[in-house]
């Protein structure tokens, strides 16, 4: 997994989550977090990117990108991630989660031959329908990034977004994920934020 967010300056690339107690290590103008050896995050402070927030990093700013971290020292141990983020998602089924009144588990198809578990708070949950699926990797608008992770001590693999957290036009100001048009896209497909933007919900 790759997740870059160029800000003030600095182009963080994120392998996994970071976590407390990370070591800082500090070479040329880069420097890397890691936990028990592993690589969870690398900071780049002599670049430059159009504008600032997510950013798609290519084959060939990668290729760049490893140079650098060669040539200060560091293992070249970047790779390109072009996988969509946001993608359309179907819910199969729902449980209750067994340690929370209020989140159930659920089983969502990312693609025809995928299905992940989602934990989800959301209100208006329920089965086949369609949704939008925040993958790992994803950066929403508020700058969270989304890791797999647990709730409750229930494996979560993703997260199911509301209109206001992808930060849609007409985003209704209350809880519950996105219902998606049942023609708006294939499961699978990558959202298409323009057309996003165009729904009305009720």
């Amino acid at each position: 997994m790759l997740v870059a967010d160029y800000n003030s300056g600095t182009l963080i690339v994120f392998l996994a989550a970071e976590k407390p107690d990370s070591v800082v290590e500090t070479k040329d103008n880069i420097i890397r977090i890691s936990k028990e050896g592993k690589t969870l995050a690398y900071h780049f402070t002599d670049l430059s990117f159009p504008k600032s927030g997510p950013v798609t990093l290519d084959s060939d700013t990668i290729k760049k990108l490893n140079q650098k971290l060669t040539d200060a020292g560091f293992e070249a141990e970047l790779s390109p991630d072009l996988q969509p983020k946001f993608v359309i998602g179907l819910v199969q089924s729902i449980e209750k989660h067994p340690n929370s009144d209020h989140l159930a588990i659920a089983q969502v198809a990312i693609s025809k031959d995928k299905s992940i578990q989602i934990v989800s708070g959301s209100p208006n949950l329920r089965t086949d329908v369609k949704t939008v699926v925040c993958l790992p990797g994803a950066i929403l608008p508020s700058g969270k990034i989304i890791w797999p992770g647990q709730l409750r001590s229930v494996d979560s693999q993703a997260m199911m977004a509301a209109p206001r957290e992808l930060g849609l036009k007409n985003a209704p100001d209350r809880p519950g994920m996105i219902i998606l048009p049942d023609d708006f896209g294939d499961v699978g497909d990558p959202l298409d934020f323009n057309r996003a933007n165009e729904l009305e919900f009720d």
